[in-house]
């Protein structure tokens, strides 16, 4: 019966299969009618359909949402659309800001198509795509867009303002009128293009509108207000009259200058054109905005008299507009353009560009590219910027037709001022071994790089992020970007680590962290750190204190933990000009007033309340093998440290607190601050559970000593102060970083193999605070001086203790060697008979099926957005900690991070008879369904773990790796419901992550390093990889080759998988664009898509792992109500693998006393290769049957075996042991050989001597010796006339004598 139902279930999920392809068949690419408008489904559906069609130079992307959550979509049109090309200036069209005028919304699609399908065959277009970085927002006002009325020529204020009745045009900041003309949360639509404007940085801009036919061009307002008449002049009122008659006289109508609109037939616009406050006066509108704020030339084009004209009117309007938007367009490349840059060659954002006569500049962008708009003319141009020497060129020539290039190299102040033979020579990189905890010892009491940091201003997120990639640009030899998270609110939470090597794990290199901005008004701490980064970069090589720092640690920086929270404070700051109200309150973000500072969980309330920001930093932590940490603020001065720490630890912070303020002895002592605390809606939400603060968390839950130092009392200090305190100050952090060098540090080691032990416990005996060995065994433990007696453990090893004596003056170096402990206990073997009965029964018919029927349901299956899916990843983490571990493998091209969960009982002690499986999804992005699989895999196996017994003893007894999304960035652009779009399916710098695993390329993308860095790690024995776009399985190889050695093991693995699955293994797949049918639902990669470079081919080249990619089913993006059926489809196969991966073939290789034989050779079936472990230890996969081996291991005896393989069983440990060391056996081969070999030279030397004259004497020699029976004894032997024979005339007796006595003793 149950069989049958199964049945029915598995065709009516074909039928899905089949309907929902029919559903998801594109059918939104067809050319422009030109005959219907778009409402938000239609437009956002067309919008994509551009991107599905034309993904190589176009993107999409939501600049925000209105006030009733409908996306803000901006489309960018550009060769190379993924990424920002330095010297492309950038322009941008708006339109149906007035949602009432919906001429504009029609004629942007229309140019959206017509850039698109013209590139490559259009000349002027593919110039123009090729050359300019071109943002289209055909709407800015979808709400009130869907309460207009077509026909509608007037309009109507309902449609024309947003949701929340506002004039989305009248709610710009304003020159006249500083203050705000709107709040926030009633204009949403406005802040989010403020916001896209400001990061940006446009260089020409349209807005377009409706109810006239005319180019009105900046100021739209003046200082009177007078409704009409006043003309309002910018500083470039000629360029903006030149730029808004480029568009009216391509227009038909508007070049006219007679729109003859009904309500004012008479109305007359000069050549089209008109100044915007000399129509009407027109407070808070975006074209003034974007050129005094934006670094933007804007103009506004009213399109047509009627604002909403019947459709029928469309195709007139677009060929009324086509020419004049394209000719505007090519405007953005004139007047002058060029790099502002340092003399070391590096740009400088932000730098001004003055003209002189026009008393408005304009700022460099992220690349230190600037382009500034003239008029065809000779000028002087100036470049400047803080803390460097201005330049000027004067009679630049201008012309009308191109840009002139003009390129600025600045020196910096400092530089200008040194004196001749002061440049320091770079410092060679040598160890550092400090002597002493101050500078004053050390001969640095005051240093003085060649470098002094002299601009320092408040950042806000955007300018933190641009700063932080340009100096991983520019240092890249000593800087490692990377993200730990993402905020509440989705920004990334930037760490950048300064070393030589940076972002990887090196021997004798201790770890320090720095956090900053954990409440959201403390601006100090993040323009300290900031500006650290800074300082220790660009004295790298010049000065000797911070090169030895940067040569001998590894200095990690989270400038800001709470950029929510900061934002905040930055805008009050920018547009009130005060943080009144806000320097106490901000905590945290706008709707979750979390202190992040405190409430990290200790044992009286869970983790699963912890914010996103606490969760990535405690997992950083975690995760890392981190000396010391310091949180730097404002709003007190001095250090702290927790308050309940053990004696012996108590010394030890406070050693290090008083070396780090040595200079400053009133600053030893934390200081409290008076600081305003105003109790309104920004203040500490008075329902946060009550926690501990960082510093006590990670003193109790790492192995890392944790400070907060405090620099003021002021927590957002004016500009001007911050130089003041980074000269005060600097010397505290320097101070910092050096004392975590003043540890008791060594490595630990296994006494048979030498090899680092990872995860090792250190513990000073008297303290509660526990220390773990790194990767590579090294660990470090501050400790003040005395005497100590150190505890070290580590799972599999005998503990051992070791007295240690700590002095003021010297640094202690104790290495420390384990002893495995025996390998066998009844106790062990009574497990493992329990494990192989477990795995019988569930290998038997249904056994595995009621398992997964028996689950907890867990209810979690949807699609997650990244932030989601590292929320989820966080939280189950937090949730489960004995058996979860989350690490990043590395990060994408746009740093978002790619996570790993290890799921294991066992994660702090490892054993090497665990075997590692590997769940992998994600390559491409566009492939939906593996995520949330893995997902729900992963959740049901923690859920279940420690309630049902199966799952507890599976999870004890393996290692398993879940990579749920390698291509981060894909999955983000990927669509729900599109079957077969490819949005999503390359990397952000449009690359086939599959096609990218190639060895030795030095090319590689970060996802595809990032996966080869774990396959390399080595261990696994199988990985299952889910992909989408068909129903079945493949294995390797995916290239045109020779099979693999192992495909019968690699068939046998696809068999399990399919075999397991609901429909695969029927093997029809039934997909449009895949074969028909596939027998038993298994392909060899190469037969279903063939490529190189692909993921399973690189893990069976460089890890001998097997690896079979699964095809989910024929939609790559199935609706989410589709999701539970294809879980039930696949859950079942999936814990098939994972019973799979305890099967096979296993074994422990030892010597004749017992130990272990490292890296022996097991030939199976006289082809597939495995190696033995450190341990011996050797594990690999097979179909069932009867199998040869060979085992080989130099300097032993080679062996053979055969034995046989069950797909019911566990693989039971073989031991092979070499009883006999294969030494002088092979000697005595040698020796015999040897002994064949003279015995013919001898044979055919007599052969030729036998008819020569001496062959009568050997002969007559012979009788003789034969007639008087003479005994041979050796003096004899030596003379006897038999060997005379054989002396060459140039030999002697002696010479003889040596031969055979050497012959004899070798």
């Amino acid at each position: 019966m149950m069989s049958n139902v199964w049945l029915m279930l598995s065709r009516l999920l074909a039928i899905l299969h089949v309907v929902h392809y029919v559903n998801c068949t594109p059918g939104s690419d067809s050319e422009e009618t030109y005959s219907k408008y778009y409402n938000y489904v239609g437009l956002s559906r067309r919008l994509w359909s551009f991107v599905e069609k034309y993904p190589h130079i176009c993107s999409l992307e939501s600049v925000g949402k209105s006030a009733e959550g409908r996306e803000l979509w901006v489309m960018r049109v550009t060769a190379h659309s993924e990424r920002n090309d330095p010297g492309k200036p950038r322009f941008r069209y708006v339109g149906n800001m007035h949602g009432d005028e919906a001429v504009s919304r029609q004629v942007l699609v229309y140019l959206t198509e017509y850039l698109l399908s013209r590139y490559g065959t259009d000349p002027r277009v593919t110039e123009l795509v090729n050359s300019t970085d071109i943002y289209i927002m055909p709407s800015m006002n979808p709400d009130g867009f869907e309460k207009a009325t077509e026909g509608d020529c007037t309009g109507s204020s309902a449609a024309r303002e947003n949701a929340k009745h506002v004039d989305l045009n009248r709610a710009f900041p304003d020159q006249f009128d500083r203050l705000p003309r709107v709040l926030e949360s009633d204009a949403p639509e406005v802040t989010a293009v403020m916001n896209w404007i400001l990061q940006k940085k446009f260089v020409l801009s349209g807005n377009l509108h409706g109810g006239s036919v005319v180019a009105s061009y900046p100021f739209d307002d003046s200082s009177s207000h007078i409704a009409s008449g006043v003309y309002s002049h910018s500083a470039d009122d000629a360029l903006f009259r030149y730029l808004a008659q480029t568009y009216a006289k391509n227009h038909p109508v508007m070049k006219e200058g007679r729109p003859q609109c009904p309500y004012d037939p008479d109305e007359v616009f000069k050549d089209g054109i008109t100044n915007g406050a000399a129509w009407y006066d027109v407070p808070g509108g975006m074209q003034d905005f974007s050129y005094l704020q934006g670094n933007c030339f804007e103009v506004t084009f009213e399109l047509s008299c009627c604002k909403y004209p019947f459709a029928s009117e469309l195709h007139t309007e677009w060929n009324n507009n086509r020419e004049a938007l394209l000719t505007y367009m090519e405007k953005v490349h004139m007047g002058v353009s060029g790099y502002v840059m340092t003399s070391a060659g590096m740009g400088l954002p932000g730098a001004n560009i003055s003209v002189a006569g026009i008393n408005h500049n304009i700022t460099t962008w992220i690349f230190g590219d600037y382009f500034r708009l003239l008029l065809p003319g000779t000028y002087s141009i100036t470049a400047s910027s803080s803390g460097y020497l201005p330049k000027t060129v004067n009679n630049v020539t201008v012309t009308e037709d191109k840009a002139t290039l003009l390129n600025f190299i600045l020196n910096n102040t400092s530089e200008e001022m040194q004196m001749p033979g002061s440049l320091a020579s770079p410092v060679r990189s040598t160890a550092f071994t400090p002597t002493v905890r101050s500078f004053d010892n050390q001969g640095a009491s005051t240093p003085k790089p060649l470098v002094q940091p002299q601009d320092i201003r408040h950042h806000s997120y955007l300018d933190m992020e641009l700063f932080l990639q340009q100096v991983n640009t520019v240092y890249s030899s000593i800087t490692h970007l990377y993200s730990i998270g993402q905020s509440a609110q989705g920004r990334e939470l930037y760490v950048m680590e300064i070393s030589t090597n940076a972002g990887i794990d090196q021997p004798g290199k201790p770890e320090i962290v720095f956090v900053g901005n954990l409440h959201g008004s403390d601006a100090l701490g993040k323009e300290m750190l900031l500006t650290l980064v800074e300082y220790l970069c660009s004295n790298y090589g010049k000065e000797a204190l911070v090169t030895r720092l940067v040569n001998s640690t590894r200095v990690h920086i989270l400038p800001s933990m709470n950029p929510d929270g900061y934002e905040m404070v930055f805008q009050a700051q920018q547009y009130f000009g005060t943080n009144s109200g806000f320097s106490g309150g901000v905590r945290y973000s706008s709707n979750q007033n979390t202190d992040l500072s405190k409430n990290f969980p200790d044992q009286s309330y869970g983790e699963d309340l912890v914010q996103p920001e606490k969760a990535a930093v405690m997992s950083w932590i975690k995760t890392h093998s981190f000396v010391l940490s310091a949180s730097v603020l404002g709003g007190m001065i001095g250090v702290k440290y927790p308050n309940s720490v053990d004696s012996l630890d108590e010394d030890v912070f406070k050693l290090i607190a008083e070396a780090c303020f040595v200079k400053y002895p009133f600053l030893q002592l934390s200081q409290a601050c008076d600081l305003p605390r105003p109790q309104d809606r920004n203040d500490i939400n008075p329902s946060d559970p009550a926690g501990i603060d960082m510093q006590t968390w990670t003193y109790r839950n790492t192995g890392t000593l944790g400070f907060t130092i405090g620099l003021s009392c002021d927590l957002y200090p004016h500009t001007k102060d911050l130089l003041t305190y980074w000269k005060q100050y600097h010397v505290v952090l320097l101070q910092f970083i050096q004392q975590v060098h003043f540890s008791v540090r060594g490595r630990v080691t296994d006494v048979q193999s030498g090899q680092g032990i990872v995860n090792s416990t250190i513990v000073v005996e008297g303290s509660r605070h526990h220390v773990h060995t790194s990767k590579s065994g090294q660990y470090w433990r501050p400790l003040a001086p005395g005497a100590y007696k150190i505890h070290v453990f580590a799972p599999g090893y005998s503990a051992v203790v070791v007295p240690v004596r700590v002095l003021e003056t010297q640094v202690e170096q104790v290495d420390i060697g384990l002893t495995p402990e025996p390998l066998t206990h009844s106790e062990g073997q009574l497990e493992d008979k329990e494990f192989q009965k477990l795995l019988e029964d569930l290998s038997s018919t249904n056994g595995l099926e009621q398992l997964v029927q028996s689950l907890l349901p867990t209810g979690t299956l949807h699609y997650r957005t990244y932030r989601e899916r590292s929320d989820f990843l966080q939280e189950l983490t937090l949730t489960f900690p004995h058996i979860t571990r989350l690490y990043s493998l590395g990060h994408s091209w746009e740093f978002r991070t790619i996570w790993a969960l290890e799921i294991s009982g066992s994660l702090e002690s490892p054993q090497p008879t665990e075997p590692k499986m590997r769940y992998v999804a994600g390559v491409h992005g566009n492939a939906a369904v593996g995520p949330e699989l893995l997902l729900e895999f992963a959740f049901v196996l923690c859920i279940n773990y420690g309630g049902n017994p199966t799952i507890t003893k599976l999870v004890d007894r393996s290692r398993i790796v879940i990579v749920p999304c390698v291509n981060p960035d894909g999955r983000e652009l990927a669509q729900e419901g599109k079957c077969f779009s490819t949005a999503g399916l390359t990397n952000a710098h449009g690359v086939d992550l599959d096609t990218d695993f190639l060895s030795g390329s030095l090319s590689v993308q970060p996802e595809t390093r990032a996966m080869m860095d774990l396959i390399r790690e080595g261990g696994f024995s199988l990985s299952v990889n889910l992909e989408g776009g068909s129903l079945l399985v493949t294995y390797p190889y995916d290239r045109t080759t020779q099979p693999a050695h192992n495909e019968e093991t690699l068939k046998y693995l696809a068999v399990v998988y399919a075999g397991n699955h609901l429909g695969m293994h029927f093997g029809y797949p039934g997909c449009h664009n895949g074969p028909e049918s596939v027998p038993g639902g298994i392909l060899r990669g190469a037969e279903f898509r063939n490529h190189s470079g692909s993921m399973k081919d690189f893990s069976m080249d460089m890890s001998l792992c097997p690896e079979i990619t699964v095809y989910t089913g024929c939609c790559l993006y199935p609706p989410a109500e589709h999701l539970l059926l294809l879980w039930v489809e696949h859950r079942t196969s999936l814990f098939a693998m994972l019973l799979e991966v305890h099967k096979g073939l296993s074994g422990v290789v030892r010597d004749k006393e017992g130990q272990p034989v490292s890296d022996a050779v097991v030939r199976v079936n006289g082809s597939v290769l495995v190696h033995s472990d450190t341990q011996g230890y050797f594990h690999t996969l097979l179909p069932p049957g009867t199998h040869q081996l060979e085992i080989h291991a130099q300097g032993f005896q080679q062996q053979l075996w055969k034995v046989n393989v069950s797909s019911h069983q566990m693989a039971s440990p073989l031991v092979i042991e070499f009883t006999e060391n294969s030494t002088h056996y092979s000697q005595g081969v040698v020796l015999a050989a040897a002994t064949s070999i003279m015995t013919i030279l001898l044979f055919s030397l007599l052969i030729w001597h036998f008819r020569s004259a001496k062959f009568v004497r050997i002969l007559n020699g012979a009788r003789w010796l034969r007639q008087d029976n003479l005994q041979m004894d050796p003096i004899v032997s030596e003379k006897s006339p038999l060997r005379a024979v054989f002396l060459e005339e140039s030999e002697s007796e002696d010479d003889a004598f040596y031969l055979e006595q050497h012959c004899y003793e070798s």
